[in-house]
């Protein structure tokens, strides 16, 4: 790379990293009082956006709320140190339920899928940076996974590395994210790998019932006893497994794409904040928990 052409990269790298400093908010701690003369106040807290507003949560004295702009240095940082992989020029800074919880996003390196019949089929990773202000949410390093082999048939699935909690002592494990993005970076690589080597495990009607039972805790052999919703459950996966099988055939693949399959766009209706905040992607690991437990 020429000197030129590094200036411009770094140049647009730097506009980027600015334009989502512009979008960032400073959290506050507010400690919660009942405002009635003679009743004590218990030790808890309110986190709100600096501007105001409603409160994002609830949390304890030992909370202490992510100071967003030191977040995003420490990504970049250890990005430029350390991220191989990681282009800057793709970074974006995302809020979900009102800012109560929120993700700095970067793109990795689109690879194809080795072992799918589908020509082109490819799998888009990114990694996230996620934290929240809500006391439930930790901050965490998410290795992010979407599969797309035409306009209809994409699939997110999620893997988690690593999750602190958001308290004083902890709160300085926010400054190095070096070793996290350097696991998240072959997490990423061996997840693509694993996930190709599905294509070999053929799978039957018994095997796939098992599967979807374990899934989903329904008991698909006691089907006829199970409520209206269970069904209409069961019947939505088993329709998006079908639709997977007839592309890729009867394999833990398509089995497992079938399932997230489903929760991408019957679940969440492509919504990635109702499928990445919700039992959906918990359904999503347990699908590629127990799939990948069978390459072992």
């Amino acid at each position: 790379m020429t000197t030129e052409n590094l200036t411009n990269v770094l140049t647009n790298e730097f506009k980027v990293i600015e334009e989502v400093r512009g979008n960032l908010f400073s959290a506050k701690k507010i400690q919660l009082h009942s405002g009635m003369e003679g009743f004590n106040s218990p030790d808890f807290y309110g986190v709100y956006k600096g501007e105001g507003g409603d409160a994002l949560g609830v949390v304890g004295s030992t909370y202490q709320p992510m100071d967003l702009n030191v977040m995003l240095d420490s990504i970049v940082h250890s990005s430029l140190n350390c991220g191989d992989s990681i282009d800057l020029n793709t970074l974006q800074f995302k809020e979900y339920k009102k800012g109560a919880k929120v993700a700095f996003k970067l793109d990795l390196p689109t690879v194809e899928i080795d072992g799918s019949k589908m020509i082109g089929d490819i799998v888009k990773r990114g990694l996230e940076f996620r934290t929240g202000f809500d006391g439930k949410t930790k901050s965490s390093v998410i290795e992010t996974f979407e599969r797309v082999w035409c306009e209809n048939g994409c699939t997110n699935v999620v893997s988690q590395s690593v999750a602190f909690k958001n308290t004083i002592n902890n709160h300085a494990r926010i400054f190095n994210l070096c070793q996290y993005i350097e696991q998240a970076e072959r997490n990423s690589d061996s997840f693509v790998t694993n996930l190709g080597h599905l294509n070999s495990i053929k799978v039957n009607k018994k095997q796939i019932d098992v599967f979807l039972t374990k899934v989903t805790g329904y008991n698909v052999k006691e089907y006829k006893d199970l409520t209206k919703r269970k069904q209409n459950i069961l019947d939505a996966i088993n329709s998006a497994v079908a639709i997977e099988m007839k592309n890729t055939g009867s394999n833990l693949f398509s089995l497992v794409n079938g399932v997230t399959r489903y929760t991408t766009h019957d679940f969440a209706g492509k919504d990635l904040e109702k499928l990445y905040y919700s039992s959906g992607e918990t359904m999503n690991s347990k699908a590629l928990n127990l799939a990948f437990q069978q390459l072992s």
